[in-house]
């Protein structure tokens, strides 16, 4: 018999992705300098997410 993650274990990782977006959103609206930055780099973070999902998936 397998044993079923826990409910944790499976929304642990969208959250973090969806907290780090909505850190790059807020940090794009009113951020200026440091901030710009900021926001790419949490912006960009799910799309390299994703990209490696499907890289490794393949596998």
């Amino acid at each position: 018999m397998t044993k079923r993650p826990s409910t944790l274990n499976a929304y642990t990782v969208p959250l973090v992705i969806a907290l780090i977006s909505m850190v790059g959103l807020v940090a794009a609206l009113v951020a200026d300098g440091p901030g710009d930055w900021t926001s790419w780099i949490a912006l960009f973070a799910p799309i390299a997410v994703v990209v490696w999902a499907f890289i490794f998936r393949r596998r």
